[in-house]
């Protein structure tokens, strides 16, 4: 879950709190403990459910994906399936659930963007294959980024 939805949780908690101590209604509680129920279920499975997805995008576009270095990616491939491997240079993001990477490899760098988490943890120094879809940087115009549909650590490799 986001940070958002833990802020909005306990906010929503702490006004249940306080409306039962000053008004001592129990019934109220028996509309406002499964709201509270659903504050955190809705986002546990929308999390879930993107995952789900992302996990057979991936499978689908494994077989049509081309491995780039990073320097070979261009506007001109947008649109594209690639896969690129390379050294996590700088992860943001994450506390929205929709990290964006910087990846680096010998021949330059690149963003990748996800619009849910990763399946693992994935940090600065991690050596990881992205697999997704050139598309524009919208943070720096003129620049290719990645949308990512994968991104994993290759096994007991670190910068």
């Amino acid at each position: 879950m986001s940070i958002f939805a833990w802020i909005t949780f306990v906010f929503c908690a702490l006004a249940v709190l306080l409306h039962y101590l000053t008004t001592g209604s129990s019934q109220f509680l028996l509309f406002a403990i499964p709201g509270l129920i659903l504050l955190i279920v809705i986002p546990m499975t929308l999390a879930w459910m993107s995952r789900r997805s992302y996990a057979r995008a991936a499978g689908e576009y494994i077989n049509k994906c081309r491995y780039f270095k990073i320097a070979k990616i261009t506007l001109g491939t947008t649109g594209t399936v690639v896969k690129v491997s390379g050294c996590v240079e700088k992860v943001s993001f994450r506390w929205l659930n929709r990290p964006h990477f910087i990846i680096k490899d010998e021949t330059g760098a690149i963003r990748a963007i996800m619009f849910t988490s990763p399946s693992e943890d994935i940090k600065k120094g991690d050596i990881v294959d992205v697999l997704g879809v050139v598309i524009k940087n919208i943070f720096s115009r003129g620049t290719p980024a990645i949308s990512a549909i994968s991104v994993e650590k290759k096994k007991d490799e670190k910068r």
